[in-house]
């Protein structure tokens, strides 16, 4: 499922998470994601379902911080 982000300041969509600036995983399924608007460049905060493409890659670097999402609960 593709986020429905649009930037506050000119409306413009088509963000893909992949372009993330900062990441901050809050669940095992969400994290806020901030990104820069492709169309005016301003700053964007939203938190999304984290996309199964990038699961793999986050769980890795949480391992790799001793991170929450990288231990056995």
């Amino acid at each position: 499922m593709k986020p429905r982000l649009q930037c506050p300041n000119c409306a413009a969509t088509g963000f893909r998470l992949e372009d993330y600036e900062s990441m901050i995983v809050i669940t095992l399924d969400y994290a806020m994601f901030t990104l820069s608007c492709p169309q005016c460049g301003a700053r964007v905060s939203s938190v999304c379902e984290i996309p199964d493409s990038m699961r793999d890659e986050i769980q890795y670097a949480a391992i790799e911080v001793g991170a929450g999402m990288g231990r056995d609960c």
